[in-house]
C-alpha cells in the first residue's frame, strides 16, 4: 500500500503547508520518491515549491490522476497542484467523500515511496477526503493554547474518519513555531506531551525567519537556508518520520528523480558540509 500522509490542521497559520513542503524535501533527502498533492484552495502549497495552480485540480478530475503529475525542480518531488476549482468544491462538496482515496490508488503501482497531501484549514469535505485517502495524519501545532484547543477537534475529525478509513492513524503531532525561551511553550510542551493519547513527534519546529523566507523564493527551507535550526529540524522530522515506518522502509533507491521529475540537478546543501553523516544522523 502507498504510504499517504495528511498534514492538517483546521487553524491556519501552524506551519501546515510549510510542514508539508519542508517534509517532503527532508524525505526526499534520504532517497525517497515523494509526490505532494496540494488540496488546499488557497494553493500555497503548489507556488511553494515553483509549480503554477491549474484550472481543475488533477487530484479529483475525470482524466487519470497521471495526466495531472507535475515535475518540480526539486529532485526526487513531484506534485498535483491545487486547482482554481477547488474553492467551489469545499462550498458544495465532493460527490464522495472517498474521490481522493480511489484517486490515488490509482498511483499503487509507481515508484513514489510516499505521498503528502496539504489539507485547507477546515474539516471541510476537502479535508474529509485527505483523511478517507490517508495512512496516517500528521498535526503541527502551535504551541499557543487556541491551537490546543482545536487540535481536540482535529483529532476527532480523524477517528471520525476511521469509519470510512479503518487503516487511519495519527503519524503524530508536530509542535511548531518553538521558542524554548517562551513559558507559554514551554507549558504546552509540557501539556501535550504528558495529557495527549496520541503519539508526539520528539522533533520540534523552532521559530526562524528562513521558514517564512524560503517558501517567496520557491524553495524548502532546507534548501534556502540549509544550516539555519528550521533546516535542520525539518531533516530530523524526516528521519523520525521513516523511522516510525510512515513512508516505505525500502525506498526506489535506484531511480536518481521521482517518477515525473526533471532530470536536472537542483543544489541542496550551500555549506560546506553535508546535510548528513555517514550513519544517517544530522551532523552539528
Amino acid at each position: 500500500m502507498l504510504p499517504v500522509l495528511s498534514v492538517a490542521n483546521q487553524k491556519g497559520g501552524v506551519g501546515k503547508t510549510t510542514t508539508a513542503t519542508s517534509l517532503a524535501h527532508a524525505l526526499a533527502l534520504t532517497g525517497r520518491n515523494i509526490l505532494v498533492v496540494d488540496v488546499d484552495p488557497q494553493g500555497n502549497a503548489t507556488s511553494g515549491i515553483g509549480v503554477e495552480m491549474v484550472p481543475a485540480s488533477p487530484a479529483f478530475a475525470a482524466d487519470p490522476v497521471s495526466a495531472g503529475l507535475v515535475p518540480t525542480t526539486w529532485p526526487r518531488v513531484s506534485a498535483i497542484p491545487a486547482g482554481r476549482d477547488l474553492q467551489s468544491l469545499a462550498i458544495h462538496g465532493l460527490p464522495s467523500p472517498m474521490a481522493l482515496r480511489h484517486r490515488l490508488a490509482q498511483l499503487a503501482d509507481t515508484a513514489f515511496d510516499a505521498v503528502l497531501i496539504d489539507c485547507p484549514p477546515s474539516l471541510g469535505p476537502l479535508t474529509q477526503n485527505a483523511l478517507a485517502a490517508s495512512s496516517a495524519v500528521i498535526v503541527p501545532i502551535q504551541c499557543e493554547y487556541y491551537p490546543l484547543e482545536g487540535l481536540v477537534q482535529l483529532l476527532a475529525a480523524v477517528h471520525q474518519a476511521a469509519s470510512l478509513n479503518p487503516d487511519i492513524a495519527i503519524g503524530g503531532v508536530l509542535l511548531t513555531m518553538y521558542d524554548p525561551a517562551a513559558h507559554l511553550t514551554r507549558e504546552v510542551e509540557a501539556e501535550v506531551r504528558a495529557k495527549l493519547h496520541e503519539p508526539v513527534f520528539t522533533t520540534v519546529i523552532p521559530r526562524d525567519t528562513a521558514v517564512a523566507e524560503a517558501p517567496s523564493h520557491c524553495r524548502s527551507v532546507i534548501d534556502y537556508a540549509p544550516r539555519s535550526p528550521g533546516a535542520r529540524a525539518y531533516v530530523r522530522l524526516g528521519l523520525e518520520v521513516v523511522a516510525r515506518s510512515l513512508v516505505n522502509t525500502n525506498p526506489y533507491r535506484d531511480n536518481a528523480h521521482s517518477p515525473s521529475a526533471p532530470t536536472r540537478p537542483v543544489a541542496q546543501n550551500s555549506g560546506s558540509r553535508p546535510l548528513f553523516a555517514s550513519n544517517g544522523a544530522v551532523p552539528p
